[in-house]
């Protein structure tokens, strides 16, 4: 693509045509390639001509310096990417001239130009960023003076004078919502034109999966005003650098529907932000980024670039790229340390100077040195070191002396206007194999920049967007219809990310760009076709009228615009077409479960559409784009024409043949829909809205851990598992509608009560075969592998037909039923907790980055209202490409057509809906004003009756259970899943009860710890719906607790074998993995191992907890987990070394204290009572932390040594364990004690 750009200005202001430089450019290309061709003789570079007379084995490199050396001193680079350096905080260093680089190192003078010794500083901190004035007389850099400051850039001249503050990044920071802290502007490079190019995190965006703040290119005069962006990408930007001819050249990170490791490539842009070009590897997946990129003096086709992966610190290997031999060809790299791999991207190199095509200037750590200094380096290989200071890291370095001024550009933008125009010649040019006509209109996309936080830890929001194939919330923006020529010309809001996919009649994807572009202000950009190469001219005999003609406005599609929501807007449909025999009442057809069930992170149907049937690579039925880090080889091709998508998706070809008949009633809007929604890539959540809950069923595993223990009662695991591996997919339990469960209908008879399908057979199924996966294997690869290494998974042979297998002949069945309930207290316990998707959600508004605020929509969408059953008032309203990132006003007033006003104002929300859970019976009037910009809309309005509300029915079959410590209370469901309980209890025959419930449990249990013993009590429940309303008592009843029991429930003490003594049963056997073993009396996981412990209801929560054991950790791993039982802040226990102290965490409460004595015996203990966690350590409390935990249940077993969440080497104990202790009880500071001296003995 190019952008129309009529003049172009020189240092000195001329003006020159920019086409007939083109012409100019384009015939010098010419007679150079001829040149080339010819072998005519050329003027050597420096080195060349000095290795042709034979002297330069005899000359050390330095003797090339002729200025001296600008350079920084700053502490090891800090982090695990290669983007986030500027968050890191080792303070030190400053900015120096080594004034004579070319003499031997005893003689080298440095000079401080900046530090904390100088006349003009900035105190202590991180000095970085330098970038030289073109006369070599000042120079930009970058100062961080706190650990969660900001980083500012500043001007100082060579001879260290004149200091003064160019950007001041602070007052962004109030609105700063990712990791760590601070707004930071970094990067600066000089202009031609006096200007300031930089990047900068001011916009908010996040990096999507490390929530750390994005960094694009801005630019600011040089006094620091009319600072703004000049990009709209949603993730990094590095190494802002000015080409000869007034370009930007600089790194550009993306992932739109690829990989999001490997595309750090080279681009180019006019400083005023048009015509972003990729220059070279935008979809190469080695090198993982190139960094440092700058052009070799004298050879505008060369840049010099450091070669680094991602997730490192920003040090790689050194390399020259040839950008005339190819954008994505390895041949055009020449790696001056690796010239036998060229794309090799690991090492401790960076900031490449170069002084000719054939030598560079660069930060490097020789061999044995734990600091980079100044190096040299030729294109043979020879290496010199320059300089090196004590303790610290050199870094930067540059020739102080003056350079070029690149062009000045003149700038094409339209301040003020708010759209751009694109234009395409003839979409057919690059499109292998489509014939004209095929295309039929131009979808326009933008991918959103996140800027709200994310909940959730490493599965956290982005990581859940959908099913590891696309990764931000796309904004459907409209379509535009493509000419029977082939040429669409059409206009898009500016300043946002966008990319465009071609369409066919059917509305199936032929192409997708797959990294984006935007539009700037009142410009045009124009392509000569589709995927066409850029420096390709339109095929000869053929001409192209001039764009004279009235742009095409973007329209909604069919089913409409803005974001494609797979539980909201696909699910619904499918349930209408598609359930009834794929998961519904007909049965599993095709072995296809479409229903809406809730998995561990996503949804049963979603989960079939995009399983990897055969490979990782392709999600199969929607033939999506597998985009992890491990695939990036096939993720970051150049696909050819319907090779993904809709254009090649069996689910595509399904809906547009009508399934035989079987699609009759898909209207063509559905039909359309379904298509947008496949070419999303997969998209599962389509919006940044979140909850506190974070993005996964939190109980999904303890819940499936429950089933299989019951699927072993119940005979199943007979043919379900082979050896240690249980053969249990995602979709065999339905949490939406537990009837539906397969594990439920498959091994239960047809014809009678319930829905059975008789579908087991008695045979031992392919255990290894998985029909439904995301990762295969279940690990997401973050190396990435060659294609070929991803085999295609191959389904059983069918064979004979072997006799069906029911396992229960009719729901009366006792095991039936155990499963059936397993499943309904798990679907209590997931909407106790619900994430989006689920009913009951308290929705938290995600945001994305707008930089121009949109118009207020004309006409005004329709204000929808309706009542429920508890009388809560439902307001919502139209969500589409021209409302999204408008604030919404609801007020409602006593009359018809009132005038909103303070007194009648209710909420602002930035969603498309409201429940009001005050609204009085009687008639209610509602009016809601669309908001941008501080302009506000006409009123939407809507009245509507609201019903008195009703309490809801009366809980029955309340029972009481006397328990030692503790009172169990259940009771029964009643009035549905939105139904909340309080419990209260008195004292029996007291007066008024207590409630023990903050708020109302969605659970149909509680347990009171807080019971005194031997006390009788009386207790209620009370059920409560979504207003609050609260329903009559049920009927009371009494119970008191019983005494604590003392003695310790459970004992591993490890000292002759693995068993533990349990209490009631006597006796509990451990179960060995890896290389435990018990050696002199103790467990001894020197060499790796844990043991494992069925669960047992005294490890629950629901009573008073203690926890002891003596560990010595031998070996250290990451965060060695000594015990536990349950899964982080979702349920149960655990307790582990930590950072410098250890954690005891218990139900969502992290109790940290202590310090670890690697080597040594250390005795801990973990306890809670119902109200506080303690931690104690060698007899004395280290931690304490008040709460109250999630009581759900863990079921799965006890781990000594490994963490039961998911055992990995990061959680190995490395060492001995001995003297294992679980009490139903909380243990006192005496009891703590006692304990401690009674076995310090043993452990001596």
């Amino acid at each position: 693509m190019s952008v129309d750009r009529p003049y172009r200005r020189d240092h000195r202001g001329t003006p020159t045509t920019r086409t007939a430089r083109m012409r100019a450019c384009y015939r010098m290309s010419l007679l150079l390639g001829c040149l080339l061709l010819l072998d005519a003789p050329q003027a050597l570079p420096p080195l060349a001509a000095a290795e042709e007379n034979g002297s330069a084995k005899e000359r050390p490199l330095r003797a090339l310096l002729d200025a001296p050396l600008l350079f920084t001193k700053r502490h090891s680079y800090q982090g695990i990417h290669i983007y986030d350096t500027f968050f890191k905080w080792i303070p030190g260093g400053g900015i120096y001239v080594l004034e004579n680089p070319a003499d031997p190192p005893e003689l080298h003078r440095v000079r401080a130009i900046i530090d904390p010794t100088t006349p003009e500083t900035l105190g202590e901190g991180i000095y970085s960023d330098v970038d030289l004035s073109w006369d070599a007389k000042r120079l930009l850099f970058c100062f961080k003076g706190e650990q969660l400051g900001s980083t500012s850039i500043y001007e100082i001249g060579i001879d260290g004078k004149g200091l003064r503050r160019v950007s001041d990044p602070r007052p962004s920071c109030a609105t700063y919502r990712g990791s760590y802290g601070g707004v930071h502007d970094v990067t600066p490079a000089y202009l031609p034109d006096g200007r300031i190019a930089f990047t900068s995190t001011r916009p908010q965006g996040l990096v999507p999966c490390a929530n750390e703040g994005v960094n694009i290119l801005h630019v600011m005069n040089a006094d620091g005003c009319d600072l703004h962006p000049i990009s709209v990408n949603n993730v990094n930007e590095f190494d802002p650098c000015v080409l000869p001819d007034g370009r930007l050249l600089f790194g550009r990170w993306e992932y739109i529907d690829k990989t999001a490791l490997t595309q750090q490539s080279l681009w180019t842009v006019f400083p005023e932000g048009t015509n972003e070009t990729a220059l070279y590897a935008n979809n190469m997946v080695h090198p993982e980024a190139l960094l440092d990129a700058r052009p070799v003096p004298g050879d505008e086709h060369l840049i010099a670039a450091t070669l680094t992966p991602h997730n490192s610190p920003p040090r790689g290997s050194l390399a020259i790229i040839d950008t005339r031999l190819g954008k994505n060809d390895p041949a055009a790299i020449t790696n001056f340390e690796h010239p036998d791999n060229p794309t090799f991207d690991r090492g401790e190199s960076c900031d490449p100077w170069p002084l000719s095509r054939d030598v560079l200037v660069f930060s490097g750590r020789p061999q044995g040195s734990q600091y980079n200094v100044l190096e040299m380096i030729g294109r043979d290989g020879r290496r010199e070191v320059l300089h090196t200071e004590a303790g610290i890291c050199c870094h930067e370095p540059m020739l102080v002396k003056p350079r070029p001024r690149p062009e000045v550009t003149f700038p094409t933008t339209r301040p003020g206007e708010t759209t751009g125009r694109f234009f395409v010649q003839n979409i057919y040019d690059g499109l292998t194999g489509v014939n004209p006509g095929e295309v039929k209109q131009l979808r326009v996309i933008e991918e959103t920049s996140r800027i709200s936080a994310t909940p959730g830890g490493a599965m956290n929001q982005v990581f859940l967007m959908s099913g590891v194939l696309a990764w931000s919330a796309k904004n459907y923006l409209g379509v535009v219809p493509v000419a029977d020529d082939g040429s669409a010309y059409f206009e898009v809001p500016s300043e946002r990310a966008v990319y465009l996919q071609a369409l066919d009649a059917d509305g199936r994807l032929v192409q997708s760009m797959r990294t984006f572009v935007q539009a700037a202000p009142g410009t045009t950009r124009s392509c000569i076709g589709c995927h066409e190469n850029k420096f390709s001219a339109p095929p000869g005999g053929r001409s192209y009228p001039p764009v004279n003609r009235q742009a095409d406005r973007l329209k909604p599609e069919s089913w409409g615009s803005g974001f494609i929501d797979y539980p909201s807007m696909v699910q619904p449909v499918l349930d209408k077409h598609c359930v009834q025999c794929h998961g519904g009442q007909q049965g599993f057809g095709g072995k296809l479960d479409l229903t809406g069930g809730w998995t561990e992170f996503f949804s049963i149907g979603y989960e079939n559409l995009i399983s990897r049937r055969e490979r990782q690579l392709t999600a199969s039925l929607i033939a999506g784009v597998d985009t992890m880090n491990g695939t990036s080889r096939w993720s970051a091709q150049i696909f050819p024409p319907r090779k993904h998508g809709s254009g090649a998706a069996p689910l595509a070809e399904v809906l547009v043949s009508g399934h035989k008949g079987r699609l009759h009633g898909l209207s063509r809007t559905e039909r359309d829909l379904l298509m947008a929604w496949i070419d999303t890539n997969g998209l599962y959540h389509g919006t940044w809205d979140y909850t506190a809950n974070g993005c996964s069923v939190k109980s999904w595993q303890a819940t499936k851990q429950a089933l299989i223990g019951e699927m072993q009662s119940a005979g199943c695991l007979s043919c379900h598992q082979s050896g240690d591996k249980v053969q249990f997919e995602d979709d065999w339990f339905n949490l939406q509608h537990p009837e539906l469960s397969r594990l439920l209908r498959a091994p239960l008879a047809t014809g009678g009560s319930g829905l059975g399908l008789a579908l087991c057979r008695k045979q031992r199924p392919a255990v290894n075969y998985e029909r439904v996966r995301i990762l295969v294997g279940g690990q997401y690869l973050h190396g990435d592998l060659p294609v070929d290494q991803f085999k295609a998974q191959v389904a059983p042979a069918a064979g004979e037909p072997a006799e069906p297998n029911v396992t229960f002949t009719d729901t009366s069945d006792p095991h039936y039923q155990t499963l059936l309930q397993l499943i309904r207290d798990g679907r209590r316990r997931a909407l106790s907790e619900p994430r989006a998707d689920m009913p009951g959600a308290e929705i938290i508004p995600g945001k994305h980055r707008e930089f121009l605020p949109p118009p207020l929509p004309d006409p005004l969408p329709t204000l929808q209202a309706q009542v429920d059953a508890d009388s809560l008032v439902h307001l919502s309203w139209e969500r589409s490409a021209r409302t999204i990132g408008l604030e919404a006003e609801v007020y409602r007033g006593a009359e018809a057509g009132f005038e909103p006003s303070e007194e009648t104002r209710l909420a602002a929300t930035p969603l498309f809906a409201y429940a009001d859970a005050q609204a009085q019976p009687g008639n209610q009037h509602y009016a809601v004003l669309l908001v941008s910009n501080g302009q506000r809309s006409h009123p939407m309005r809507a009245d509507l009756s609201v019903p008195p509300p009703q309490p809801p029915d009366t809980p029955t079959g309340l029972q009481a259970k006397s328990a030692p410590g503790r009172v169990e209370l259940a009771w029964n469901e009643v009035g549905g899943l939105f139904t909340r309980y309080h419990v209260y209890r008195s004292a029996a025959g007291a007066g008024e009860p207590e409630r023990l419930t903050a708020e109302p449990v969605a659970e149909l249990h509680y347990s009171d710890v807080g019971a005194a013993e031997g006390t009788d009590y009386t207790y209620t429940v009370r059920a409560a719906n979504r207003r609050g309303t609260e329903s009559a008592p049920s009927p009371p009843v009494v119970a008191a607790p019983l005494p604590e029991i003392k003695d310790p429930m459970f004992v591993a003490s490890f000292a002759e074998n693995l068993d533990a003594a349990a209490y009631p049963t006597g006796a509990a056997p451990g179960t060995p993995q890896g290389t435990a073993r018990v050696v002199d009396g103790t467990l001894d996981l020197s060499e790796g191992g844990f043991v494992t412990f069925a669960h047992r209801p005294a490890f629950d929560l629901t009573q008073r907890l203690s926890i002891e054991c003596w560990v010595n950790i031998e070996k250290g791993t990451d965060m060695p987990v000594v015990l536990s039982c349950g899964v982080w802040r979702q349920a149960g226990w655990f307790l582990q070394r930590i950072g410098a102290g250890w954690r005891w965490h218990v139900g969502g409460i992290d109790c940290d204290g202590g310090k670890p004595a690697p080597g040594k015996w250390t005795h801990l203990v973990g306890t809670y009572d119902g109200q506080a966690a303690r931690l104690y350590q060698d007899g004395e409390l280290v931690a304490e932390k008040p709460g109250t935990a999630i009581t759900a249940l863990w079921n799965g077993p006890l781990h000594v040594g490994q963490y039961s969440g998911g055992p990995g080497p990061q959680y190995q104990v490395l060492g001995r364990m001995a003297g294992v202790r679980v009490y139903g009880r909380a243990l006192s500071l005496d009891d703590v004690r006692a304990a401690h001296d009674a076995t310090a003995s043993l452990q001596q």
